[in-house]
């Protein structure tokens, strides 16, 4: 049994869909990764994950339906068994909704091209780098570095054939007490490991754990608090996947209008405040064309191989654009607006480091991680979670000592309503959403009482 490839595969998955088509997206995953632990490498990780993934378009009585099949695949026989699988569960589905006419995408040159290797390198530097790391014994050091490189193929039975590949890099960093009463972060997210400096997080993450020697109990209740650009794109992200103009038109979610309709064209907040997704954005790069195996209520599979650009979601304060498909765009009665896997929030009149907006803030708490962040309420879009490894106060302006942590209970949508100044645009991590979702460029925020509902022990 011969073994096929990745683009040879898509075109016989092509070829087997038949007259009535489908889209065939094949995947290959290269991944290495450093984990670190009581300040001692603990694994070393490197994997290649390899898979052909198909939706299947049916003509039936009433329209056309979709259905989806996924697995690794090493020959033809594998392929027949995933088109065989897809077709089945298209029948089974009955007709979508979101049906519309694959457009015909790019035919890129180099689709045939074998998938990128990583360069051991980049994970290399990491490993090198700990040696200064794991030599300061006042803390213990925990952490996780991940260097992947995607190359993807997408063939649609319109004739796209699309080839790219995506870089992507995670550096987290975490110093704890040896009594373990005392935790401290940092994070960076990006396309190479090569641009993460050590050193830097390492003062870091000790500056932070000393400011933690001194203890102030503080109560729950609702705080004028300034976010880092990890805690705001952390809240934002869910924010933006929760979005989606078909749920908002339809009386379902918290971008919906009272009276019927979305809330598009109102004032989220009163700061000039801009919130986008961009393919091109320098730095966060990714890749510019709809590419969705299945429909959902920000994307549909027949929009596949659309070009996407930048797509404004608030501008200057006012919610400007919900994600959609074309179908769904249609029903809102709102401009196609795809979604891109990056985000960047940038106040206009925003300046200053982390540390200078909290120090412009006066009094009030520096929140530095979040985590453990879950929907309470999908009509407000209410979440929860909790604080993380560092909560400090500040006094007159001053970083004075840290306090305890707490479970927060705030909608993303609202906060930004009492948002009351705003720092420069940085690059981050996410912390919360890292597995998925690490490219971001967002500007820290200070916000006026902020539900700091309940103390919580975690460290």
């Amino acid at each position: 049994m011969s073994e096929i490839s990745l683009p040879d595969a898509v075109e016989v998955a092509l070829e087997l869909l038949g007259k009535d088509g489908g889209v065939v997206i094949g995947g290959n995953s290269a991944t290495n990764n450093l984990r670190w632990a009581n300040s001692a490498l603990t694994t070393n990780g490197d994997s290649i994950d390899q898979t052909l993934s198909i939706s299947a378009f049916v003509s039936m009585s009433g329209g056309v339906a979709t259905g989806m099949s996924s697995g690794q695949i090493r020959s033809r026989d594998d392929v027949e068994a995933l088109v065989a699988a897809s077709k089945a569960s298209a029948v089974s589905a009955g007709p979508a909704v979101d049906a519309m006419e694959l457009v015909a995408g790019p035919t890129d040159k180099n689709f045939a091209d074998a998938a990128l290797t990583l360069d051991v390198s980049e994970i290399s530097h990491v490993a090198g780098g700990l040696a200064e790391v794991f030599a300061n014994r006042e803390q213990e050091f925990f952490g996780y570095a991940e260097q992947s490189l995607d190359t993807t193929y997408v063939g649609t039975s319109s004739g796209t054939r699309m080839r790219y590949s995506e870089r992507t890099s995670r550096f987290e960093l975490c110093a704890k007490s040896h009594d373990r009463k005392r935790s401290a972060w940092s994070g960076q997210g990006g396309t190479s490991l090569t641009d993460v400096s050590i050193g830097n997080h390492l003062s870091d993450v000790t500056q932070k754990l000393q400011i933690q020697n001194n203890q102030i109990d503080t109560d729950a209740g609702r705080h004028r608090v300034t976010l880092s650009p990890s805690a705001v794109s952390d809240l934002l992200i869910y924010m933006l996947w929760s979005s989606a103009a078909r749920d908002a038109a339809e009386g379902r979610s918290a971008f919906s209008n009272v009276k019927g309709g979305t809330r598009v064209g109102e004032t989220l907040t009163k700061r000039n405040l801009n919130l986008a997704t961009d393919p091109n954005l320098k730095g966060i790069e990714t890749f510019d064309r709809v590419v969705n195996l299945g429909s959902s209520a920000l994307g549909s599979a027949f929009d596949t191989g659309i070009e996407i650009g930048r797509s404004d979601i608030i501008t200057d304060g006012v919610l400007t654009a919900l994600g959609s498909s074309r179908h769904a765009a249609q029903e809102a009665k709102l401009p196609f607006t795809p979604l891109t896997d990056n985000i960047s929030l940038v106040d206009a009149q925003g300046s200053g480091s982390l540390a200078e907006l909290a120090s412009r803030m006066g009094d009030g708490l520096l929140i530095t991680c979040l985590w453990y962040i879950r929907e309470v309420d999908p009509q407000n879009l209410l979440l929860t979670g909790l604080t993380r490894d560092g909560v400090y106060v500040v006094s007159g302006g001053e970083v004075i000592g840290a306090t305890n942590n707490f479970r927060f209970n705030e909608s993303p949508i609202d906060m930004l309503s009492r948002v009351i100044d705003a720092g420069e645009t940085v690059p981050c991590l996410p912390r919360e959403w890292a597995d998925w979702f690490s490219r971001a460029q967002v500007a820290p925020l200070t916000i006026e009482g902020f539900n700091l509902s309940t103390k919580s022990d975690a460290i």
